[in-house]
Formats: C-alpha cells, sequence, structure tokens
C-alpha cells in the first residue's frame, strides 16, 4: 500500500509538473521538449528578374520548408501573413518578404494575440518595411521608415558588437556582398548585435558614395517587450539577407537559426547543424584564424615568428610579461572600452556602439565586473598556451600590470591596485588600493603600460584624461596628473608627473642604460626620449624648457594593406602615425648588434609594425 501512495504521489507531481511547464512555454502548451513550431512567412519577389538572387523569398521559402523539419521543427508557411489558426499553432513567426510590416486589421489583432501569450518573432531584411513604422518599431525594436531610411547595395563589413548575447556568442566579423539600411526608426531598448558602416561622402568613387568607417550602423539586435496584459515576447532582426547567397553562408545561416530558437526561448543550438556552428568562427571573408596568421605576414628574413596564445582560450589581452617563472601573465579587458560606466549624456542615440543597446543607463550597470589577470599554462611544452589560470577577475578596464612581491599592481583608472595571493595558491586573495583619482573622461587616454623603473618606482604613461591623485584611503593628495609620463611608488607613498606633453600617451619602455621614451600617436612626435624629469627643471626651468626631446618625428606611415574601406581615413592623421600603441627599445643580447637601441611600436590602424634604428646622437 506505501508503495502504491508512493507511486501515485509522484505521477501527480509529473502531471502538476508538466502542466506549469506547458502553461509558461510559448505557443499556448507547446514545451521545450516537443518540436519547435515555426511559421515562415514569405512575399512575392520585387527586386529583378526570377534567378537573380535578389530578395528571393519564395525561394527562401521552399529551401527553408525543407531545411527546418530536418532539424527537428514543425513547419508552417506560406506567402500571406497567417490566420489566427495558424499563429495557434505556432511558437516562433519568421518572416522574409517586402512590407511584412504592414500588418493590419484582423492580422494585427492575431499578431498581438499571438506575442500576449509569448510567441516569438524574426525578421529579415526587408520585413522590417511596413506602412506604419512608428508602431511596427514597437513590435521588432526597430522599423524601415519610407522617406527617411536609406540603403546600399555592395560589399559590406559586418561585425558583432556583442558576444556576449547566445545568438553570438563565439561568432567571428565576416565581409558579404548584400545590402545595409540605415537611418531605421528604433527603440531604446533594443539591443544592438551586430552593425555595419553607413556610406559617407567622404568615400566617393567615381560618383558613388560607399561605406565608410566614420559612422556605424545598426544591423542586427533583439528586442524584448511584453504587451499589457500578456507575457513577455521576445525578437530578433537581421538586415542582411538582400542577396540568397548570404542565407547558404554557413556561418550567417547559424546566427539566423539561433536567432529562430532564441526568439522561441529553445536552445540557440538546438537547429545549427555542426558544420554551421563550426564556421561561426573565423568565417570565409572574415579574420584570419591564428593558425593561419603566420603565413600571411611579412617578415625579415632574419626572423621567425609563431603562435602561443589566441581565443578563445584570452579574450582581448591588453598588456602581457613573464614571470621568473617563465610563465606569461595577461591582463584581459573584455570590458573595454567603457565597462559598466554607462553612458556620457552627449552620446544620446550612438551609445549602442560601445554599450550594444541604443539608451543603458548611465552608471547603474548592476553586475560584476569582468576584466582579468591570468596566467597562461603550456602543459605540453610545445610554446603554446594549453589552458590559463585566472589570477583574480575582477577588474575594471584595466591597462597594465607590473609584478609585485607576493603579487601584481595593476593600472584600472581611477585606481591603481596591489592584487595580492597571500597563500600561494596562484589566485589572488586580497586587494589593496594603492591610489585613486586617475582620468577616466575618455578611456582611450587613461593610464597605461607600467614599468619598472631602475630607481624602485614605477613608471606608466597617461593621456589625456586627467586626474587629482590621491593615496587609496584618501590621507594624501599628490595633485593633479596629465598626459606624458607619471611614476609612483609601490608603497602608496608618492605619485608625481614624470615628463609633461600634451596629447595622448600608449608607450612607454626603460632602455639598459635607465633613459626613459615614451610613444605618442598624434603629435607628430612617434618618440620622445626623457631628458630631465619635472622634478628637475621646477627648481629652475628657464624658458620654455621640456622635460623630453623629440626623437623620431615627422615620420609617414602609409598602409602596406590596400582595401576600400580602410579603417585610418577617419582617423586623426592620414599619411602620418595616427594610433601607436606600444614601445619597445631592444636592449641587445639576442638579436643581431644591429638591432641594439632599436625602437619598435605598432600602428595597428594601417595593419603594420614599425621598426627603426637609433643611435645615442639623435637622443641630445
Amino acid at each position: 500500500m506505501n508503495l502504491i501512495r508512493h507511486f501515485l504521489a509522484v505521477l501527480c507531481l509529473a502531471i502538476l509538473a508538466s502542466t506549469a511547464f506547458g502553461a509558461d512555454a510559448p505557443g499556448g502548451g507547446a514545451t521545450s521538449t516537443s518540436p519547435l513550431r515555426i511559421f515562415l512567412r514569405a512575399g512575392a519577389k520585387t527586386h529583378g528578374p526570377v534567378g537573380n538572387g535578389l530578395h528571393d523569398h519564395e525561394h527562401w521559402l521552399a529551401d527553408w520548408q525543407k531545411l527546418l523539419p530536418v532539424r527537428g521543427a514543425k513547419v508552417d508557411g506560406g506567402m500571406k501573413f497567417p490566420t489566427g489558426a495558424q499563429l495557434d499553432n505556432t511558437d516562433v513567426l519568421v518572416m522574409f518578404a517586402a512590407e511584412a510590416g504592414s500588418i493590419a486589421g484582423i492580422d494585427r489583432d492575431n499578431l498581438e494575440r499571438f506575442l500576449k501569450r509569448g510567441g516569438g518573432i524574426v525578421c529579415i531584411h526587408d520585413a522590417v518595411c511596413g506602412t506604419n513604422a512608428p508602431w511596427f518599431k514597437t513590435v521588432i525594436g526597430g522599423a524601415w521608415e519610407h522617406g527617411k531610411s536609406k540603403w546600399f547595395e555592395g560589399d559590406i563589413s559586418f561585425y558583432y558588437v556583442n558576444n556576449d548575447h547566445p545568438i553570438t556568442d563565439g561568432c567571428s566579423n565576416f565581409d558579404i556582398d548584400d545590402e545595409v539600411y540605415w537611418d531605421l526608426h528604433m527603440m531604446p531598448e533594443a539591443k544592438i548585435l551586430g552593425a555595419s558602416w553607413q556610406p559617407d561622402p567622404r568615400n566617393t568613387r567615381g560618383g558613388r558614395i560607399y561605406p565608410h568607417i566614420y559612422n556605424v550602423i545598426p544591423q542586427m539586435w533583439v528586442y524584448e517587450s511584453q504587451l499589457e496584459g500578456g507575457k513577455p515576447y521576445r525578437a530578433f532582426v537581421s538586415i542582411p539577407g538582400h542577396k540568397y547567397s548570404s542565407f547558404e553562408a554557413p556561418h550567417y545561416r547559424a546566427v539566423l537559426l539561433r536567432g529562430i530558437a532564441w526568439a522561441a526561448r529553445r536552445d540557440v543550438n538546438s537547429l545549427c547543424a555542426k558544420d554551421e556552428l563550426a564556421s561561426l568562427r573565423y568565417p570565409e571573408g572574415g579574420p584570419t584564424a591564428p593558425e593561419k596568421e603566420a603565413a600571411k605576414l611579412e617578415l625579415h628574413p632574419d626572423f621567425k615568428i609563431s603562435l602561443v596564445a589566441a581565443e578563445p582560450l584570452i579574450n582581448k589581452p591588453i598588456a602581457m610579461d613573464w614571470d621568473p617563472s617563465g610563465r606569461l601573465w595577461i591582463a584581459e579587458t573584455p570590458e573595454y572600452p567603457n565597462g559598466r560606466y554607462g553612458i556620457k549624456p552627449e552620446e544620446g542615440e550612438n551609445a549602442w556602439k560601445d554599450h550594444g543597446s541604443l539608451l543603458p543607463k548611465a552608471g547603474v550597470q548592476d553586475r560584476p565586473a569582468r576584466d582579468r589577470i591570468s596566467i597562461l599554462i603550456d602543459e605540453n611544452k610545445d610554446g603554446r598556451a594549453d589552458r590559463k589560470l585566472v589570477f583574480y577577475e575582477g577588474l575594471e578596464l584595466v591597462t597594465s600590470f607590473v609584478f609585485y612581491r607576493d603579487g601584481v599592481i595593476v593600472a584600472q583608472a581611477p585606481d591603481i591596485l596591489w592584487l595580492r595571493d597571500v597563500n600561494g595558491d596562484g589566485k589572488a586573495e586580497k586587494v589593496e588600493k594603492l591610489y585613486t583619482g586617475l582620468g577616466t573622461y575618455d578611456r582611450h587616454a587613461t593610464i597605461n603600460n607600467l614599468r619598472w623603473g631602475f630607481d624602485g618606482w614605477i613608471y606608466a604613461t597617461h593621456g589625456y584624461s586627467s586626474g587629482t591623485v590621491s593615496s587609496g584611503d584618501g590621507s594624501k593628495n599628490f595633485g593633479r596628473i596629465n598626459s606624458g609620463v607619471v611614476r609612483f611608488k609601490p608603497d602608496g607613498g608618492a605619485f608625481e608627473q614624470y615628463s609633461s606633453k600634451g596629447g595622448n600617451t600608449w608607450g612607454l619602455d626603460i632602455a639598459w642604460d635607465d633613459e626613459v621614451f615614451f610613444t605618442q600617436p598624434t603629435s607628430g612626435d612617434l618618440l620622445n626620449h626623457v631628458v630631465l624629469p619635472e622634478s628637475v627643471l621646477a627648481r629652475g626651468k628657464a624658458g620654455n624648457t621640456a622635460s623630453f626631446h623629440p626623437v623620431i618625428r615627422g615620420r609617414r606611415s602609409n598602409p602596406l594593406i590596400k582595401y576600400e574601406n580602410l579603417a585610418y581615413v577617419q582617423i586623426d592623421v592620414v599619411g602620418g602615425f595616427t594610433a601607436s600603441a606600444g614601445c619597445a627599445i631592444y636592449d641587445g643580447g639576442s638579436w643581431p648588434c644591429d638591432y641594439n637601441y632599436s625602437h619598435f611600436t605598432t600602428e595597428p590602424t594601417i595593419n603594420r609594425s614599425h621598426h627603426e634604428a637609433d643611435t645615442p646622437d639623435r637622443l641630445t
């Protein structure tokens, strides 16, 4: 009898759990274990003759009615908007049709009833168009507005601005021959996943205006909303699809399939094939896979190059150094460039470019910080890292670090922190704030490039984000810090301007003979030598005597790689150095002696590294 009672109790609980699950699932009872019910809404071809591959809605409908059932979905579809009965048997509505947003009368009533019960909606390319953009944008997060929105057809670059979302997780950017839309009617709550470049008159060729990196435009987004009296629903929108070849690209098709599954609250990979998922990272037409990059680099015959570490093991590394045991430590900054700081009021509708959303709340992003210091481990001793040990996670906009006693000192404006491993387990348990008050106005112009000096001070370069520095506990004030070179003591007892030079400063090195050098990207003075520190000049400065002397100035710098939409044409300096980052002075010992005292820096905007030999006579 007890066994029977136990069996009946378990049976009742199972029935209750199943009923509760079905009630919460989209589609009015379909559970996550039942086939996903998809309605494909297509439409008549609007662009050119049959077979030209443009706006092939009917072709798409026929192909995807075959594709999706193979992936386990239950599919219905047609050339017109679904009826109420059809929507009652649908979990997610997918639309690829001209003017698909022109939904009125009974169709709008049916759509609203569908959304109220939590049904998902997906719009591809011209499905964002309609006769009532102000209404339709509230449904899907953004819509084409006739008479305002614009288009460009041709070669475009598509890049992901948000890789934290399940739809875009692990995705790499790519180039594609398709079409972009811009000046769309957008909802502030839309979360932008992908973008492209807006055509701009500054990139006019043969009388035609082409895309230009100066301004980016949203091309893929998600939107979560809730109609009055209804359940929350999800919308996914992707603009590429003008040319049918886009649907045949596995990396783009996988993202669309993920978007459909996400809109239906299913596992985002449940509709994707293995080869499609494998194509998401480094697809054809996108960035080169790290393993293949060496073959594309032009390298001096005296040298060879090998891969030490790459994503996904590491994520946006910004600084690195080797410890006494020969292990490579890196600072990773997935937070860059804005972290949790929110937006500046003047960013307005352009805020999504750094934050993913049109209007994130300024300064109130309530989540843990994500930047970290990691140790890379080479298990099989082949020279490439196999795994990493996270020494500390929870930094925000970290830019550099140096080793110090039982841990590392890190720069993450407005603070300088000492991360300590007090029990020797390879992880930092204690965080001490040494200094605070460093400038944060522009995240590209904060303190960076920490280096140990021969005098026991830690040196760093600093951009124009000036600040008033104090000790970590606020008991001491060290004054104003600005662009140039700064230095501080590791015990938190002193912080000072070492060399002042207006402009942004992104590179520092201290040569074997204790001479201090720093790079600047846009001042025209590429490499500067600190002749006398500010503390010495302050005792008796004559005239406009500067603490620094330009060693390399006025250098021309042009791209070695040519392509149409080259990024550098929108930066401060064209034909010169505009983004030189990092500074290394070779100290000798391993390379041919001709390289002694050589200066190295990068110019990432135009895809090159710069090497220039220096001699002592140039330092005077």
